[in-house]
This record gives structure tokens, sequence and C-alpha cells, in this order.
């Protein structure tokens, strides 16, 4: 799912120019990035038998927005603006190109960071998936 994921991402032109990362790239990270993070997943069996089983997961995405100078604003809204072409890629295909049975941005948490000379926002998303196994 995170390859097809990615993959998608990487068609949308509302993100041309956007560094995305399947994780942590091992270059300088780019001023606005979506990178793919940690994995949480539970399994369980099917109503019927033992052979299927489905399972559940969170994918952590991180957003990331760097402005130069001290309007924290304007990194903020672009950061947002990031978030709706991931939301709007999931609407479009949730089902991520036939790779889980569901998927679609459960919630997220934006946090304002700055330096002296910059201002940046990062968002972390959780995206809720299912799956046959």
């Amino acid at each position: 799912m995170r390859a097809a994921l990615i993959a998608l991402l990487q068609a949308r032109a509302g993100l041309t120019g956007v560094q995305l990362g399947y994780g942590m790239p091992s270059g300088a990270l780019q001023r606005e990035h979506i990178l793919l993070g940690q994995v949480e997943a539970t399994q369980e069996y099917a109503a019927i038998g033992t052979v299927r089983k489905f399972e559940d997961y969170t994918v952590a995405l991180f957003i990331s927005v760097t402005r130069e100078g001290t309007q924290q604003q304007e990194a903020d809204e672009r950061a947002l603006a990031l978030l709706a072409e991931v939301d709007a890629c999931l609407r479009a295909n949730p089902t991520v190109s036939g790779t889980v049975l569901t998927a679609e941005l459960a919630r997220y948490r934006m946090e304002p960071l700055a330096s002296d000379t910059t201002r940046e926002a990062r968002i972390t998303v959780e995206i809720q998936t299912r799956a046959r196994i």
C-alpha cells in the first residue's frame, strides 16, 4: 500500500516539486516534503474459517513546509494545502490502486516550529487502512 500511495501522490499535479518519500531519504530534506513513517497494525481472522484474515493498520504520514521569514501563516496554509492533496488522493482512490480494502485520512495534528530566520509547519497524519491478507 505504501509504495502505491507514493505513486498516486507523485501523479498529482498539486504536488509537483514536493519531495515525496517512502521513508526518510538519504539526502537533505527539501523545504516541502511528504514522507511515510511508522505503521501500527492489528490482525483478525474472518468470521468463517481460518484462512482469511483482515489487517487494520495506521500509516503515519509527515508533511513539512518551511518558509523564510517570521510569518507562520504562509507555512501553515501551504502545509494544509498539501494535506488537502493527500486527502483528495485517498478520496479519489480509497483502495490505493487495489492494495487495500479501504484507506482514509483519520486524523492529523499540525504544529508550528520556528528558528530565528524561518517558520515551519509540520503535520502528522494518520491514514487508517483495512486489508485482507
